[in-house]
């Protein structure tokens, strides 16, 4: 039991290497491009942050709660002294009270009081009042208190900038979206690219073998006339002239197809040391549109149109922002106190209110921002003017390189019979002393050219294809050719 999961743990870890390597087809690559390779991973990540701002800038338009809280130590307590107020009360009553005795003491006795008796009469009034008045101190704040507020702000009207704030977001994400969308189309056309790289290098290494070993066949009957007398010794030389080429050519396109499959591996993000085997072939198959249906599907669907047009959306909110500067800002506001034990008699334990803000002057600073803005959405404007023409010259650039490789490749399968049949007669002259080596060769020669020339007008053709479908903004659009 334990050998029999132990083996079936190591089948789930191999499998997706050992499916990998037998069965990728040009499907497969698309597919796994866009699930593994990084840049794309990266832009999508770019993408659900701008998700996030978009949901950030609708808490814009919510209260905003604050919760405050402080402990405070004085070097004394705060105290409010009124004593001068009260020392002057004081002695205006006691001189009162003196003098109410002076007049009462002439109109019983009708002899007014002495300087002693009035000074003791004053005397015994202060002090009377001074027992009678309270303290005029107040302590106004302690030496240590404590604060705890809870505040809430709610704008009311901020002249659309909280609005256009959340239109400049939604576009910002809008355009990260069509960013992740033109990234996955360029991965999709570079792994496209390199994956048509693969097969043809695959079919060059294939027709290079074939000629040199019809080379090291030739070579070998070269040198058994050669032996026998029926030749000049020159055709030996010249055919291992011939085969020595052969095998370099050879060598030289192993090494390319390598590098060809390492660069495809970059796209799918897979380990250099991994298998991998195609299982596609590269054949021929029309597209049938029109220059002017491709034209118009690149109007409509090519990501850089669609982050421009994005751009021109947020150019426009960047506008409103600024000009809602030129409005007033009005916000409700509240505040509660919770510690009303250490609150002064002028404190209050809470309040609300509205509040208003406009700028009067700032030294033009919001009308030059108003006009930087009108000329930032002129910009875009030109922008996007620009971007349809080139991408209209792309469109028709592709078509014409589509046409032109389909053109050469339907004049090369004629040539190639041509040159088959070529090499046929002229083994066969040289089989009967007729032809020299060099004839030979050249027909072997002549007979590789034209293959590889046909499989490179293939490899142009589909090619081009990508690039029409990448202006179009759909690059996996090739797959219906490819499968068709």
């Amino acid at each position: 039991m334990r050998n029999k999961f132990l083996l079936s743990a190591i089948f789930l870890v191999l499998m997706p290497v050992v499916l990998f390597s037998q069965s990728l087809t040009l499907k497969d690559a698309i597919s796994i491009s866009l699930k593994k390779n990084d840049k794309i991973l990266q832009y999508n990540e770019q993408y659900l942050q701008k998700e996030a701002e978009v949901k950030e800038s609708w808490g814009n338009f919510l209260p905003s709660i604050n919760f405050t809280a402080s402990y405070t130590h004085l070097n004394d307590n705060m105290i409010i002294d009124l004593s001068p107020i009260r020392d002057g009360i004081i002695q205006l009553e006691a001189d009162n009270q003196a003098e109410f005795a002076n007049i009462y003491s002439i109109l019983t006795t009708g002899s007014a009081l002495t300087s002693a008796q009035k000074t003791a009469y004053n005397s015994a009034a202060a002090s009377k009042l001074e027992s009678l008045l309270p303290p005029f101190t107040q302590i106004f704040k302690q030496q240590d208190f404590k604060t705890a507020t809870i505040e809430a702000i709610q704008p009311l009207f901020t002249g659309g900038k909280i609005l256009a704030a959340k239109n400049y977001a939604e576009s910002e994400k809008e355009a990260s979206k069509f960013e992740l969308k033109k990234t996955q189309n360029e991965i999709v056309s570079e792994t496209i690219t390199n994956f048509l790289q693969v097969l043809v290098m695959e079919e060059v290494v294939k027709i290079r073998t074939s000629a040199l070993n019809s080379i090291k066949k030739h070579q070998k009957r070269a040198q058994e006339l050669s032996d026998e007398g029926v030749i000049a010794g020159y055709n030996v030389l010249r055919a291992n002239v011939a085969l020595a080429e052969a095998e370099k050519n050879l060598s030289d396109d192993e090494s390319n197809l390598k590098l060809a499959i390492s660069a495809l591996k970059s796209s799918l993000s897979i380990d250099d040391s991994e298998p991998l085997e195609i299982s596609d072939s590269i054949k021929f198959h029309s597209i049938n549109e029109s220059l002017e249906y491709y034209t118009s599907q690149a109007r409509i669907n090519q990501p850089i149109l669609q982050i421009i047009g994005q751009k021109k959306i947020g150019a426009e909110q960047n506008y409103n922002v600024v000009k809602s500067s030129f409005l007033p800002t009005i916000a409700a506001f509240g505040k509660y106190e919770l510690y009303t034990e250490y609150l002064s008699s002028i404190e209050p334990k809470w309040a609300v209110g509205v509040q208003l803000n406009l700028n009067i002057f700032n030294g033009f600073k919001d009308h030059m921002k108003l006009q930087s803005a009108q000329h930032i959405e002129n910009e875009v404007m030109f922008l996007e003017s620009d971007a349809k023409r080139k991408i209209d010259l792309w469109v028709n650039k592709a078509y014409k390189e589509i046409d032109k490789s389909k053109t050469k490749f339907e004049k090369l399968n004629a040539t190639i019979t041509m040159a088959k049949e070529n090499v046929r007669q002229n083994e066969k002259r040289f089989e009967t002393g007729m032809s020299i080596s060099l004839e030979v060769i050249d027909a072997h020669l002549t007979y590789e050219k034209v293959q590889l020339d046909r499989l490179v007008s293939l490899y142009e053709y589909y090619k081009a294809v990508t690039d029409l479908y990448l202006a179009c903004g759909d690059p996996t659009l090739i797959l219906n050719t490819w499968n068709n």
